[in-house]
């Protein structure tokens, strides 16, 4: 089922500029760890996830849309990139980032993918975690995780 979800996220931005959406050029696993390594300050990680999802883990170092959004002007010269579990929710909001002048790729293997290359995740506390809440039952978290549907 994960397969599938990357194959539909893959189709909406194929086809963004015919429904007038921009598309919306995507970072990878190894791109993004590389990133979160070096502390880089060019770019800001947003979980467009729901706070239930992000009650349960997040990638460390991100964001919520709320924090993004009010922090924007602070923010507005870095590059966004969204995440979200499979990469669907995070290619809107980063389409929109981009309607609106901010810079912003999306993070399509989402937090599953993110699992799926042995990443860590953190609870709200900061705490180390191998749960990942997989927004439904059709979503599994891979080996070594507990997916929280």
């Amino acid at each position: 089922m994960v397969w599938l979800s990357k194959q539909f996220v893959r189709w909406l931005n194929w086809i963004a500029p015919f429904v007038r959406r921009s598309r919306v050029e995507d970072i990878s696993t190894k791109e993004l760890r590389g990133l979160l390594e070096r502390d880089d300050e060019s770019f800001v990680l947003v979980d467009v996830r729901s706070q239930s999802e992000r009650d349960v883990s997040q990638i460390p170092g991100a964001i919520s849309m709320d924090e993004f959004w009010s922090q924007r002007d602070e923010l507005k010269n870095r590059t966004v990139i969204a995440s979200c579990t499979v990469g669907g929710r995070s290619l809107l909001f980063a389409q929109r980032c981009l309607h609106n002048g901010i810079q912003a790729r999306n993070y399509r293997p989402g937090i599953l993918g993110w699992c799926e290359a042995g990443g860590e995740l953190v609870d709200p506390q900061g705490q180390t975690t191998r749960r990942v809440h997989t927004h439904n039952k059709l979503l599994r978290a891979p080996d070594g995780y507990e997916s929280v549907p």
